[in-house]
């Protein structure tokens, strides 16, 4: 585990020391001892906003932008909202999309063993970003998935999951109705599993969202 101290953090987001406090107390960073903080945990947290400013929507926009996507009806958001949405998708880029949907949920990651790990798979809802998607090659040692805020903490307990930003357990806690999450998961324009992907810090992860992104703008563009 790469370590960074709070200054490196804060220089390399561009951000205050403050900021950078908060965002640990928040779980965006982590910290690991006295004024030591996972350089993972930082990648990860620049690579879901990819270098962009941009505000990010709140929940409920992020998740209308991902069915609208996926040429979905958006039903808790006005009309008015949702036209407004679809000019914005059409003329945001894929790094855009990525930065600007990224409080559809707050991403925590874990390490575990992998007996717990099969019988959480069935708790989580899969967003497909695992399975081989946008050409990359399926990843069955690895767990990625939403839950709802409220269980959160009773599956980490439960699973005896332990707090890894390298961890191959990701789960992202939303507020947004567990139906809604798992039809957009099945969306065939898989916009969940490449929004997921490209804000990954792994390179080719990102590349592959893209993609998929790219696709899904343009078939809106229609």
């Amino acid at each position: 585990m790469k370590l960074v101290t709070s200054q490196q953090a804060a220089d390399r987001i561009g951000v205050s020391i403050r900021q950078v406090q908060r965002l640990v107390a928040g779980g965006s960073l982590v910290a690991v001892g006295i004024d030591r903080i996972d350089a993972g945990s930082v990648d990860s947290w620049l690579a879901q906003r990819d270098g962009s400013r941009l505000r990010a929507w709140e929940e409920p926009t992020a998740w209308a932008a991902v069915a609208l996507l996926e040429g979905r009806p958006a039903p808790w958001l006005g009309q008015s909202q949702r036209s407004r949405l679809r000019s914005a998708l059409a003329g945001a880029t894929a790094a855009e999309l990525t930065a600007r949907t990224r409080n559809r949920a707050q991403v925590w990651r874990f390490s575990g063993k992998p007996r717990a790990l099969d019988r959480l798979a069935r708790e989580v809802i899969a967003s497909g970003a695992t399975r081989g998607v946008g050409g990359l090659p399926a990843a069955a040692d690895r767990l990625d998935g939403y839950v709802d805020h409220s269980a959160l903490q009773r599956l980490v307990t439960r699973s005896h999951l332990e707090a890894d930003p390298g961890g191959r357990v990701t789960l992202r806690a939303t507020g947004m109705p567990a139906d809604v999450v798992a039809a957009l998961a099945g969306g065939t324009n898989q916009v969940l599993a490449g929004l997921d992907l490209a804000g990954s810090s792994d390179a080719r992860e990102r590349s592959a969202g893209r993609r998929l992104l790219d696709r899904a703008r343009a078939r809106l563009r229609g």
